[in-house]
């Protein structure tokens, strides 16, 4: 048996398909989260169609107690799967529809089609702004819960780290979040890759190999208030929107969590844009300055990363580094006064405190 997903309609279904887990063997289907379909269908019972634009997706239909069904499998795999379970002689068919129909579906199209598509084009020429005032009407405690939700699935792949370096991270995130609308919560992971991320809501999460490239807290606390920014100026959740879409904001904007969360590590990978990299170096600056904390760390970190090729290093797969990136910090750095720019040094043991770091 062959365990397969698609979007099933009929009796019992959503009217937009509901996502379903089927079971496809030699004898015909099963499905397997949809306990009222009534029957499992044999493949001699089934008209299998090819479907979608380009012929890649395939359309399963068959008639059942309650009424007619229908079963999209829309990818490649679930389709190559089928194909050879089928029996011999049987075969993915194309749709022909009659000469009606097909007059009536060409009409449809131009009707359907030809005024939305330039809708489209005037969404794609304005998609920043669209995406930056969706993700405007995304309440603060909104932001949260879906930060909370991708959180507790990370957790499970996480071995947290407790004691001075977790104290360390703690201490430098609260002087850099004072007064922040977000309640942000840090952490250390014991991870050899140089990698720190922040997730929507203020979840921090700093990797072991990273304090152990770094050489003084104030190199922490840079990348700290990098990614602080991040939230902040809420860079996830548009770099989202530009990937996942624009529906895929919406459904925030109205509180519907699930299946934004269910993409959890997708969400961690999102890069961000060269704008939002600069703006984050930008105020993250202006944060530690105001923390009263070396800004001096961020510029000197950050190129020692770049430098370090050969390291596994997750951070900048993310925030990619450019010589146009550290001549801005470069650049920020010299305007700020005397006083803030050589900022007193913390008062940490950051020797002891790299020898405390698992092994």
């Amino acid at each position: 048996m062959q365990r397969l997903n698609g979007a099933a309609f009929g009796p019992g279904f959503s009217a937009n398909g509901s996502k379903v887990e089927l079971e496809a063997g030699d004898y015909g289907l099963r499905l397997v989260t949809a306990e009222a379909l009534d029957g499992n269908p044999p493949w001699s019972d089934i008209a299998i169609h090819k479907s979608g634009w380009d012929g890649s997706q395939v359309r399963l239909e068959w008639q059942g107690k309650a009424g007619r069904y229908a079963l999209m499998l829309p990818d490649a795999a679930s389709v190559a799967a089928v194909r050879a379970l089928l029996p011999k002689g049987g075969g993915i068919q194309a749709s022909r529809p009659d000469s009606a129909t097909r007059a009536w579906s060409h009409a449809m199209i131009w009707l359907t089609f030809a005024l939305p598509l330039l809708a489209l084009l005037a969404v794609v020429s304005q998609h920043d702004r669209i995406a930056s005032w969706a993700v405007s009407q995304i309440p603060v405690e909104q932001e949260r819960k879906l930060g909370e939700m991708v959180f507790a699935q990370q957790k499970a792949n996480l071995k947290l780290v407790e004691g001075a370096p977790l104290e360390l991270v703690r201490d430098l995130g609260a002087r850099l979040t004072k007064g922040s609308a977000y309640q942000y919560e840090f952490y250390v992971a014991d991870d050899k890759v140089v990698n720190a991320y922040a997730m929507p809501g203020g979840f921090v999460v700093m990797h072991t190999g990273l304090l152990q490239l770094a050489d003084t807290p104030e190199e922490v606390a840079g990348v700290l208030a990098h990614e602080v920014m991040h939230v902040e100026k809420r860079h996830s959740l548009k770099a989202m929107a530009k990937s996942l879409g624009l529906m895929a904001t919406v459904t925030l904007v109205f509180g519907d969590l699930g299946g934004i969360a269910s993409m959890g590590s997708d969400l961690l990978g999102l890069k961000f844009s060269r704008d939002h990299e600069t703006e984050a170096d930008r105020e993250g600056l202006k944060a530690l300055v105001g923390a009263g904390l070396g800004p001096q760390g961020m510029a000197s970190f950050f190129r020692k990363m770049a430098a370090q090729e050969k390291l596994d290093l997750g951070f900048l797969s993310t925030h990619p580094a450019s010589e146009e990136r550290f001549a801005a910090i470069d650049a920020a750095l010299k305007a700020l006064p005397d006083a803030a720019r050589n900022a007193p040094a913390l008062p940490y043991d950051y020797k002891a405190l790299k020898a405390a770091l698992p092994k």
